[in-house]
């Protein structure tokens, strides 16, 4: 493990409004929008109520997949004048569980279950065809009802818990699906893998017997590389235990490797020395590795990130090299001290979570020289339970709070580091929150919803709430990183007052379609009784 002495290199943080900006002091009536992009929009359209939406957009074609309470309606549109074609709407029978839709190398595919069962259907993009289902999994064991991994990294987990699990390759001409099945809690976790070509040709599938029974073993990430080889990481518990509790029980991680054809399980110890993987995925960096990628902690407080690491494992699934550095302590002092100006100026409760606790994952971004930037978000779920004469009520609080993004070079050093201000919170799930993210010209481009008066904050102040479905005014904003300097700024994309004869009212942020042209498409709510589509292009030629 690297010192955290001398390692950290300090740059610029700027937020940008108007056109006066004083040592993080701004002063602005009104923001003036980022000159890389331009937005347009489409005609208004008929709102459907639904239960959740997916998006596919492939070339000059969009479409919207909404789940109502007994249907799926399927909505097209032609991009070149961002109109829904109605004579093309529509309207196709839910025949199960519907568990999600993809766009597989092009295509818009829907997918659903009945009991052991899953089947997926092509939607064309441009005629009123849904093509006939093709069953992809028929099982004879008892399934789960959870397919048990923890982590919902690179794929739509939907309501979470769900028998079977669809996520493609990262050239997305591969599809996964994946199962657990049921066993006693004493005997070897069993998972069942099928991997499908973008034609929805079965190339192979397993059932596989992990060296660990169900008490001990805990899944945590899992992929599918580009030529359909199946990754796995896993927790593996000291004890048997029924709650298999990360913040309080003695565990180690692993990884694991499986194909269609060797039949051993190949799997191998990942960690730091002395340290505890808290929240780690699996990504192919630009030599084509698989890297374990993420944050540890202490053994002794295991709730509060102290480092980042990324591990390589080469094509026979031997750990090759792990880069690691603990959090710079100048860094760390640098938090705390403006987290301690927070509280004493009563912005911040002293009782609010650590700026690292409750941190995970959202993406990974391999460069050539073997650095890796990683985007993280802090986000959780509380719930209060309420009794009366009625009966019982719950209701959960979903957060996603600040977003931590870092860069880890090969030789251990954390080149930069930031702690990104926003503060969400809905009752809804994910529904507007979190962010979009992607790299463009050697910068990190992150797409969000904040309150407008955080517009005019600077980096180290404590953000105002934005809350989920509130009926106001949205405000779409970006954190933009220069990967090579670590220079950040923050810019206003698109204010719901600039929209014509609309209020932008909702914008599911995370669901944006990025096209290969780089126009970025969302649909939009006008709170009202209407959608319309939004289009954010790229200005750079």
């Amino acid at each position: 493990m690297n010192s955290p002495n001398k390692q950290f290199k300090f740059v610029k943080v700027l937020v940008v409004i108007g056109t006066t900006l004083f040592g993080g002091t701004l002063f602005a009536q009104k923001p003036v929008l980022s000159e890389d992009f331009d937005f347009s929009i489409g005609e208004k359209y008929k709102h459907i109520k639904n239960y959740t939406t997916y998006y596919v957009g492939n070339g000059s074609r969009f479409m919207s997949i909404k789940k109502g309470r007994k249907d799926i309606t399927i909505q097209r549109f032609s991009l070149k004048d961002m109109k829904e074609d109605v004579k093309k709407r529509q309207v196709i029978e839910d025949k199960g569980d519907f568990n999600g839709a993809m766009n597989l190398d092009g295509k818009a595919v829907v997918f659903y279950s009945k009991k052991n069962k899953a089947f997926a259907q092509v939607i064309s993009l441009t005629g009123i065809v849904a093509g006939k289902p093709v069953q992809l999994v028929s099982e004879k064991e008892n399934i789960s009802d959870d397919f048990g991994f923890k982590s919902t990294y690179g794929f739509d987990a939907g309501g979470r818990i769900n028998k079977f699990v669809f996520k493609k390759s990262p050239n997305g001409e591969k599809l996964l699906v994946l199962f657990r099945v049921k066993t006693p809690s004493d005997e070897g976790d069993k998972i069942g893998i099928s991997v499908f070509d973008s034609e929805l040709t079965r190339l192979w599938t397993r059932k596989v017997t992990l060296p660990y029974p169900t008490k001990k073993i805990r899944a945590e990430d899992f992929l599918i590389n580009n030529e359909g080889t199946f990754f796995m990481t896993a927790s593996i518990f000291a004890e048997e235990s029924s709650d298999k509790d990360k913040l309080k029980e003695t565990y180690r991680t692993e990884f694991f490797k499986i194909t269609a054809d060797d039949k051993e399980v190949v799997k191998a110890s990942i960690g730091v020395p002395n340290r505890a993987i808290a929240d780690a995925v699996l990504g192919i960096d630009a030599a084509g590795l698989i890297r374990v990628t993420g944050f540890y902690t202490t053994k002794d407080n295991k709730a509060i990130a102290t480092g980042l690491f990324s591990t390589k494992i080469d094509s026979l699934g031997k750990v090759v090299e792990t880069i690691s550095s603990d959090i710079p302590g100048e860094l760390k002092e640098q938090f705390a001290a403006a987290r301690e100006t927070r509280i004493n100026e009563g912005t911040q409760k002293k009782t609010d979570k650590d700026d690292f606790e409750d941190l995970h994952v959202n993406s990974l971004s391999f460069n050539a020289d073997g650095s890796v930037v990683i985007l993280a978000e802090q986000r959780y779920v509380t719930s209060q339970t309420t009794s009366s004469s009625s009966g019982s009520r719950t209701i959960y609080k979903y957060y996603y709070r600040n977003i931590v993004a870092s860069k880890l070079m090969t030789s251990g050093k954390i080149e930069w580091m930031h702690i990104l201000p926003k503060y969400q919170m809905g009752t809804r799930g994910k529904s507007s929150m979190s962010y979009f993210t992607f790299k463009e010209y050697g910068k990190h481009y992150l797409f969000y919803i904040d309150d407008f008066t955080n517009l005019k904050r600077g980096f180290e102040e404590f953000p105002a709430k934005y809350y989920d479905r509130k009926k106001e005014f949205l405000y779409l904003t970006a954190f933009v990183i220069n990967d090579g300097t670590g220079e950040v700024v923050k810019e206003p994309i698109l204010t719901g007052s600039d929209i014509r004869n609309s209020r932008l009212d909702f914008l599911r942020v995370s669901q944006a379609v990025r096209l290969r042209n780089r126009d970025i498409i969302f649909e939009a709510f006008d709170g009202k009784k209407n959608n319309l589509l939004l289009k954010i292009s790229d200005t750079k030629e």
